[in-house]
């Protein structure tokens, strides 16, 4: 799991929120595996409470669909909870609640996932066409061959398994182009991390070859054995900047979450970056980014654009954040400030705003108050900022997103398109909606819940709204060789 971080115009500090507390319900260690039903009917409760406790959305008077999810979802998959009888249904029952709001920042940590099964080929999304993407090795049965077209599957088309079949336990947001690229993946894959409860697997497949000859093959399921995983992952390319020559720069923007060891090569990486004033050239790569601490994101392209422009936006911006009030928000708030302290210190910028934050949370909880507004104060605007301020980048600039960039990621990416002349390229982005920063709870089963505990108001990216880019990428989008050479030809 990742952190969430803070939308546009990057207000806050990320706070990495994993607050465990423990349910009045017994863990899955204490009890037998039979129990699995009675776990995720006490798993639904604990999650349905949570939320309406602490989500903002549960209070937000501009959205009447979520609180309806919340009465509407909990009764559906109580009455899914009835078919349990394993870990792997206990999760896609939750998953199916979860999935309801349509939200990336409301998630599940399960421990100990079985294995998955696939049936020896992985699918792409080329345009509205499923496209082989990848082929195992030695399958028992005849494989259709890379960049072949699968038509339908059991006389049921692609598109209708997606979005009828297994949406409702991945990610309900059809209308999201990235929505399609990772549920592609899931019809020849059997995931532990995505189970479908009772999934009804394909039997066979029609499909177009190359050459436009239609065949259909016979599927046989089988548990991975070490191939899938490379099939699956989003890989995370170091957090690097390479000169390419001729005045042209290419920075992996990959890691919003550096360590104390990355920090210092962060430190080292920024230097640089002010010096690249004079270049002809700057990509900006962020494949991989799995969002994190929004600062991070300000202070590379405060050293880049020169920290007056990045703050130029932010005063430009209406945006503002509201907490929704809470135990739960303030506990949060109080693990936070413990983690600013051990990372930041007490005299950083960081623990100042948390504890500030904690403080006025306490205050709002004593006086029965429903909203904290979050202090306005740019995190670009701390005289801590490593961006430091620079003449500022004037020549070509280009984006790189792939199809996971949210959260943070986006917040970099809101920044980065609002320079005139900008480049997209890649995959369309993910989305968020609009509530952000998490916090997260053990439940019953063992698993961990996470929510979001505030709701941004005027942010000028809309609820669940994602980044097209000018020119999109048909290859393989983890092969930096090859997306590099692409985005140069097009640059």
């Amino acid at each position: 799991m990742t952190c969430n971080a803070n939308a546009f115009p990057l207000k806050s500090l990320c706070l990495m929120l994993l607050f465990v507390v423990l349910s009045p319900f017994v863990l899955a260690d204490e009890v037998p595996v039979k129990n699995w039903r009675e776990l995720t009917v006490n798993d639904l409760s604990v999650i349905r409470q949570l939320i309406v406790d602490s989500h903002p959305g549960a209070i937000d008077s501009n959205n009447e669909s979520f609180t309806d999810w919340v009465e509407r979802g909990y009764l559906e998959a109580s009455q899914l909870a009835k078919r349990v009888n394993s870990r792997e249904d206990s999760q896609a029952v939750l998953d199916f609640y979860i999935a309801g709001f349509k939200d990336g920042h409301v998630g599940l940590n399960q421990p100990g996932k079985g294995s998955s099964s696939w049936a020896g080929f992985i699918l792409d999304m080329r345009g509205q066409s499923f496209v082989v993407k990848h082929v195992a090795k030695n399958w028992p049965v005849p494989l259709p061959p890379i960049d072949s077209k699968v038509i339908s599957c059991d006389n049921k088309s692609v598109r209708e398994i997606l979005g009828s079949e297994i949406s409702p336990y991945v990610d309900r947001r059809l209308d999201l182009k990235s929505t399609w690229l990772h549920l592609a993946k899931q019809l020849t894959v059997d995931d532990a991390s995505y189970p479908v409860l009772a999934r009804d697997l394909s039997k066979s497949c029609l499909v177009a070859l190359p050459n436009g000859v239609r065949q259909n093959f016979t599927l046989l399921w089988q548990e991975d054995s070490g191939q899938l995983e490379a099939f699956l992952r989003q890989p995370q390319p170091p957090q690097t900047l390479k000169n390419l020559g001729g005045g042209r720069y290419w920075i992996h923007v990959s890691n919003f979450m550096p360590s104390a060891a990355e920090n210092a090569s962060l430190n080292k990486m920024l230097d640089v970056i002010k010096s690249l004033d004079d270049a002809n050239l700057v990509v900006l790569d962020t494949r991989g980014n799995r969002g994190g601490n929004s600062l991070v994101g300000a202070e590379m392209l405060s050293a880049l654009l020169g920290s007056k422009w990045v703050k130029s936006l932010d005063e430009s911006s209406r945006a503002y954040a509201m907490w929704r009030v809470s135990p739960f928000a303030l506990s949060t708030l109080n693990k936070a400030l413990t983690t600013m302290e051990n990372d930041y210190g007490k005299n950083s910028e960081a623990y100042k705003f948390v504890f500030s934050l904690t403080r006025s949370m306490e205050f709002a909880l004593h006086e029965k108050k429903d909203w904290l507004r979050q202090p306005s104060a740019s995190s670009v605007d701390q005289d801590g900022s490593r961006g430091g301020d620079t003449q500022g980048f004037k020549g070509k600039l280009a984006l790189v997103t792939d199809s996971f960039c949210a959260s943070a990621c986006l917040d970099f990416a809101d920044v980065v398109l609002a320079v005139p002349g900008v480049v997209h390229l890649g995959l369309p982005t993910s989305a968020d909606t609009l509530y952000i920063d998490i916090g997260a709870q053990t439940l019953p089963s063992g698993a961990e819940f996470w929510l979001p505990l505030k709701v941004w108001r005027g942010r000028a990216r809309g609820n669940n709204q994602s980044y097209d880019p000018q020119f999109v990428f048909d290859g393989d989008i983890n092969d930096t060789a090859a997306v590099q050479k692409w985005v140069l030809d097009h640059l």
